[in-house]
């Protein structure tokens, strides 16, 4: 069991995660992103390496505009993390989280921020049992405007 970072040998796997993620995202949207934003410094990806097969992924930001919520700036914030169905409840997801601590504290940033949508009852429940707390809740507005 290991983490790690995503490059060009394993952003295929990092992307395919993502599809699980985002269904209504192609995978070469994503690809076409992820390979982009992980060319920055302010954007990381990591997989959870579980013998051959790489069962977890997180995206991670580190943010310096407002991040609902948060106090602080910058911040680290969760993008995105999945684990598959079969490894979840095995503490996958918290041990990407731990590391995106760990890394929050390297960089001497002193807040982890993520959201989820406000009918993922399943994302709210594991992010509180890792420690988050709510903040605020948000709803979304658009207007096109032709």
């Amino acid at each position: 069991m290991a983490i790690v970072n995503v490059d060009k040998q394993n952003l295929r796997q990092f992307t395919e995660l993502s599809v699980m993620l985002f269904p209504n995202k192609s995978y070469n949207e994503l690809h076409d992103v992820y390979a982009k934003c992980f060319a920055k410094d302010s954007q990381m990806g990591y997989l959870y390496q579980y013998g051959a097969e790489y069962v977890g992924m997180v995206h991670l930001s580190i943010r310096t505009d407002y991040v609902n919520g948060t106090d602080t700036s910058p911040i680290v914030f969760v993008e995105a993390i999945y684990v598959l169905p079969d490894y979840r409840k095995k503490g996958i997801g918290k041990a990407l989280l731990d590391y995106a601590e760990a890394i929050a504290r390297e960089k001497g940033i002193t807040q982890l921020a993520s959201d989820c949508l406000i009918d993922n009852h399943a994302s709210e429940v594991f992010h509180k049992n890792c420690g988050f707390r709510e903040e605020e809740r948000v709803i979304c507005l658009v207007k096109d405007v032709i």
